[in-house]
């Protein structure tokens, strides 16, 4: 016969075995579940790493990280929770490259309009500013030291000084460049070509005399004479070399030579003739050029009241350090700004020193 306590004991023990079974069954499906949970949440992470490094590639825009997403930016971080809100990818990533390159363009197109600017602006106040008579010559003479007749007294003081064996320093502030010549009286050593391969074979003697601008103590003179020109007139500011050509040149001996005390930007020239040509072999036009562009304009105003006018073929000769190409652009530049279209005729090279260039000009 059975033992009725025996039986219940062996149910009590079955009913238990079923309960520890039924709990490690239902654990086993949680972790099972949490697996899957984290191979999708994993597949996740690996899709939106790819995303945004097609985005940093192509610099489209991203949507916000997956709802659910645990990301680790450090080792410190701790992951977030699965019900986080989506997170902008710009808080965590750098800046795009794309956003690199257009501060890269802003600030190189800020550049390029300063540049602009301060071209405009020179040219504006140096090149193409009227420079006509009044108020703008004067102002712009005014800035213009060589435009000074002081300044060309203080030089020829100081120049005859040496001439006459007496050699010391320039005045203060005054730079000169003078070329090798034998008399030391000749710039770049070029007058006898000056004369004979520009004047000349361009300049017509039947048409009138020659007006040569700041003559200096060059012997322009008496090479005109020798190349069939009668008749010259050579003028200066600077009283001191007026006085040393007359001596050298006397009225009685040498009578188609005239020389005059005169300024040729603020007077003009003579008002009782016409030229068959201007000559400036003393860097008037280089002068200018440097210290006050804005009166070239006015200069060749000047030169064509002096010529004989059209169609009479009279010429401006000009000795200068420009170029061919640097004269043309200054040319060109004058003549945007005024009706003072001069032809170039001629160009030659002078002297030995390489530096002198010779142009002869014709009104148009």
């Amino acid at each position: 016969m059975a033992d009725p306590g025996k039986g219940e004991e062996q149910e009590e023990i079955f009913e238990d075995d079923v309960w520890e079974d039924d709990y490690f069954d239902e654990g086993a499906m949680d972790e099972l579940a949490e697996l899957e949970e984290l191979e999708e949440l994993e597949a996740k992470q690996v899709a939106w790493r790819q995303q945004m490094a097609s985005a940093m590639e192509s610099g489209d825009p991203v949507n916000g990280l997956p709802q659910g997403l645990r990301m680790r930016v450090g080792e410190s971080e701790t992951p977030e929770t699965r019900d986080e809100e989506a997170l902008s990818p710009k808080t965590k990533l750098a800046p795009l490259p794309m956003a690199a390159t257009r501060w890269e363009f802003w600030l190189l197109a800020l550049v390029c309009l300063v540049s602009l600017c301060t071209t405009l602006h020179f040219t504006w106040n140096h090149l193409l500013s009227p420079a006509t008579d009044g108020q703008g010559a004067v102002a712009a003479e005014s800035t213009c030291r060589q435009c000074k007749a002081e300044w060309w007294q203080d030089f020829w003081q100081w120049r005859l000084k040496e001439l006459q064996g007496q050699p010391s320093d320039p005045p203060p502030g005054m730079q000169w460049e003078w070329g090798s010549s034998v008399n030391n009286t000749d710039w770049y050593q070029s007058s006898a070509e000056f004369v004979d391969e520009l004047v000349r074979p361009y300049a017509d003697p039947g048409l009138g005399p020659v007006l040569h601008l700041g003559c200096g103590d060059a012997p322009v003179p008496e090479l005109l004479l020798r190349a069939g020109f009668a008749a010259s007139t050579h003028i200066d500011v600077a009283s001191q070399v007026i006085e040393v050509m007359r001596s050298r040149y006397p009225a009685k001996d040498w009578p188609g030579l005239d020389f005059q005390l005169r300024d040729f930007l603020k007077s003009g020239p003579p008002a009782d003739a016409r030229y068959c040509a201007v000559l400036d072999k003393a860097g008037i036009w280089d002068w200018l050029q440097e210290e006050a562009p804005q009166m070239l304009p006015h200069l060749l105003r000047l030169v064509r009241q002096a010529l004989v006018p059209s169609p009479a073929e009279s010429v401006y000769v000009i000795a200068t350090k420009q170029t061919p190409a640097e004269l043309a652009e200054t040319l060109a530049i004058v003549h945007s700004r005024e009706a003072l279209d001069f032809h170039v005729e001629a160009t030659r090279r002078l002297g030995n020193a390489g530096v002198a260039w010779g142009y002869v000009l014709s009104p148009l």
